[in-house]
């Protein structure tokens, strides 16, 4: 990008952000009073921050410079539906103690901000560039991508007339308690993107692991197979070969995403179960080649020793699975890796897995590699 259009974006970012900082003022000013107005000011502040973190992501590289992304600043609800994904990046500080007591194996992004941000990266993507399935579900991103927030800051401005000329809905005034809610969230959003008035984001908390997401949601998967693991869980118990004892099985489901078959899906696998720093148990698997098809599951199973299984439930045992695939796909000179790491939390009962995908030249040339963390697996509950 050049250095005119970087200060371009510069200027743009911090014309954003003051001029939601105007509207938060001016929202807060009517308060209660006059909280029709002050919730309707508060969303709109909420877009132009929106807008200056959009801004700021293309400024860094995160995101194309392209005409749906530049569109998308012209959306009501798709800056909306960046405000959610801002508003987790800005947590109250009881949450951000909350989030800061957990370990850097229990990030997650939730299920509202992954679904905003599959749904955002949806509406800027090329025809036909494949995102990641399944669509997004989360009821609190699909009524801002269908306008629910939208309307209320259209009615929150404007009478509303049915097509006969009809009165539908006139602006009503908004408990104490919502206006608060819109003037702390927008003081949030505002406070995390006030240091671009400077220039720079500065530390916002699990940024990091927001681009993660983001890369691996833009990352263009079309032309290639494209395998996700996930959904690990505990399933059985199923009968041994001698039938005299039961045995117990982690199931991991195995998702081609893409248009182009997965061929000669081979690896290996291990369980093992760690108390500190000493190995207690260890369990190994190998794979023979498989085939995935297009847009099609199919389910993994790996059969546990009862000792593997009894120590899920003991806080001070660390179960892991770890499965290392490699596969092809119709050029010949790329071989594909997807690897996992499952980690069992039995605090709830459920796996935390960090999926990686790595791309590859077989043949020693200079072909790049390709690497990006899936973070926003949701854990599968038992």
């Amino acid at each position: 990008m050049t250095d005119m259009k970087n200060n371009c974006l510069l200027h743009a970012m911090r014309a954003c952000v003051e001029n939601g900082q105007r509207l938060h003022e001016d929202a807060e000013w009517m308060g209660s009073e006059r909280s029709t107005t002050a919730v309707a000011l508060c969303i709109l502040a909420q877009e132009e921050f929106a807008k200056a973190f959009l801004l700021h992501l293309v400024y860094e590289g995160t995101i194309p410079w392209t005409a749906k992304v530049r569109e998308s600043l012209y959306n009501h609800k798709y800056k909306q539906l960046v405000g959610i994904i801002m508003e987790w990046l800005s947590p109250s500080d009881d949450e951000f103690i909350a989030r800061l007591k957990m370990g850097t194996n229990d990030q997650i992004v939730p299920a509202p901000v992954a679904d905003a941000m599959k749904l955002y990266v949806e509406k800027v993507l090329p025809n036909g560039h494949i995102s990641c399935p399944p669509a997004a579900s989360d009821s609190v991103a699909m009524t801002v991508v269908d306008g629910d927030r939208d309307k209320t800051k259209q009615d929150a401005l404007y009478v509303r007339l049915s097509k006969e000329g009809e009165v539908c809905s006139i602006p009503s005034p908004f408990t104490h308690e919502i206006v608060e809610a819109e003037l702390d969230r927008t003081k949030r959003l505002g406070d995390m993107v006030g240091p671009l008035r400077e220039g720079a984001l500065g530390p916002v908390f699990d940024y990091a692991l927001f681009v993660e997401t983001m890369n691996f949601l833009l990352l263009d998967k079309r032309n290639r197979p494209f395998l996700l693991l996930k959904e690990s869980k505990f399933d059985g118990p199923v009968a041994a070969p001698n039938e005299t004892n039961e045995l117990k099985a982690i199931t991991v489901l195995i998702e081609n995403i893409s248009y182009e078959q997965a061929t000669g899906v081979n690896g290996h696998a291990a369980v093992f179960v760690e108390e500190g720093d000493k190995e207690l148990f260890e369990q190994f698997f190998r794979i023979e080649p498989f085939m995935v098809d297009p847009h099609t599951t199919m389910i993994c199973t790996f059969d546990v020793s009862k000792e593997i299984f009894n120590c899920r439930t003991s806080p001070s045992h660390k179960l892991v699975l770890y499965v290392n695939f490699k596969y092809h796909g119709t050029l010949t000179d790329r071989i594909y890796h997807v690897r996992m790491w499952s980690r069992y939390d039995s605090s709830v009962g459920i796996f935390r897995e960090t999926l990686t995908d790595l791309q590859e030249s077989v043949n020693g040339g200079s072909q790049p590699l390709v690497e990006t963390k899936i973070w926003w697996n949701r854990p599968t509950i038992r």
